[in-house]
């Protein structure tokens, strides 16, 4: 799986005709399109989509539905659907979809719910197969208390550091699953974000060890990332970063924490509901993916 991916320029008749009324999306289309009442995205921002990440949306010029899609966590090579806006050709627009990211060298389409929930029998239908189930939790009273750290020392990101920056994305990639790997450019727009705050953990060594990613809303924090060093788990490092960026939220002024991860990560659900977390199934989603090659999904 490569990093990496440059658009390429659209040619005629390789990109302006998918399969019968169905075109890839440019700007000057938007226009055409039918836009539903409650669409996550307006005609300005889709045409800034459209031109950030082009060659892969897609439209039926006869009825006006549209799939907007752009990169998965700012990665070339996966591609994620932002909005589906159809009925009847809805399918129709995601093997579009599809062959679009092909054409474009990408490899992975990915669906989730947390976007829109559509019955289990569409994303079947659309060749798009379950990959993950993603669980939600809820700390519904949060105390300042001081963390426990050990020998922890955490250290707020700079990405003008290269060094830290280099080593945040060598533990991160090394902690999580390929799909959910971020990008440099994913960490940078998400450390730019309001309320966000990331902060790298450090042995007694200098090494890093652990990092966490928090966004605050109000009276309301959201644990976004949690990341230890594969060879260190089972130490007490995860608590300690989870004490951290706890008690950071509720020094800012959260009053409860939300979090999520995958169902199948049984380490990390032990820790979170030992440190009092519980669960709030209405808010889980399913992830579904497709390979644009037609190969079997591997993730």
């Amino acid at each position: 799986m490569t990093d990496r991916h440059v658009p390429t320029t659209p040619v005629p008749g390789e990109y302006s005709r998918l399969s019968g009324d169905l075109r890839v999306l440019t700007p000057d289309d938007v226009r055409s399109l039918r836009m539903p009442w409650d669409g996550r995205y307006n005609e300005r921002e889709i045409r800034e989509i459209v031109a950030t990440a082009p060659n892969i949306s897609v439209f039926n010029r006869r009825t006006g539905e549209f799939l907007i899609g752009g990169p998965w966590r700012h990665r070339g090579e996966i591609a994620t659907i932002l909005e589906l806006a159809a009925t009847a050709h809805a399918i129709d627009l995601i093997h579009a979809f599809t062959e679009a990211c092909r054409l474009e060298n990408i490899e992975l389409i990915v669906a989730s719910e947390q976007a829109e929930k559509r019955k289990r029998e569409f994303y079947a239908g659309a060749a798009l197969d379950p990959v993950e189930d993603i669980i939600v939790y809820e700390l519904a009273k949060v105390r300042p208390a001081p963390p426990q750290l050990g020998g922890l020392r955490f250290k707020p990101f700079h990405p003008d550091n290269v060094d830290q920056f280099k080593g945040l994305l060598e533990l991160d990639h090394q902690s999580f699953p390929w799909l959910w790997w971020n990008s440099a450019d994913e960490f940078v727009e998400y450390a730019g974000a309001p309320g966000v705050e990331i902060d790298v953990g450090h042995d007694e060594t200098g090494r890093i060890v652990a990092y966490t990613g928090t966004t605050r809303f109000r009276t309301w924090g959201h644990l976004d990332r949690i990341a230890v060093a594969p060879d260190l788990q089972g130490r007490g490092i995860g608590k300690a970063a989870l004490d951290w960026a706890v008690m950071k939220l509720a020094r800012s002024g959260a009053k409860r924490v939300g979090l999520s991860t995958q169902a199948r990560n049984t380490r990390s659900r032990r820790l979170y509901e030992s440190y009092g977390f519980r669960r709030a199934p209405s808010h889980d989603y399913r992830i579904y993916a497709r390979r644009t090659d037609g190969r079997e999904l591997n993730v």
